[in-house]
């Protein structure tokens, strides 16, 4: 079940992003999903150790970096120049 949780933790944030940027007809990142594949299947198929654990946050971090800078994208396109 924590494994199922941890796969769905960031669909709502990732949809609406998604959503966005068919909105503003901007292309998106493919970086998020193999961070996404990657986190999941570290912590569906390997024990957890601190390696692991370490190696799962990093896949983490990438998509949230991926998404703030998706986000910012939209932003400065929506935002009206000066």
């Amino acid at each position: 079940m924590r494994a199922h949780m941890n796969c769905v933790e960031n669909l709502p944030i990732y949809t609406a992003i998604v959503v966005a940027l068919m909105a503003t007809c901007l292309q998106g990142s493919i970086a998020i999903l193999p961070a996404r594949i990657g986190q999941t299947l570290t912590h569906i198929v390997l024990p957890p150790t601190n390696a692991v654990t370490s190696l799962r946050f990093g896949f983490f971090c990438i998509q949230l970096a991926c998404m703030i800078s998706i986000g910012a994208i939209i932003t400065a396109d929506i935002l009206p120049r000066a």
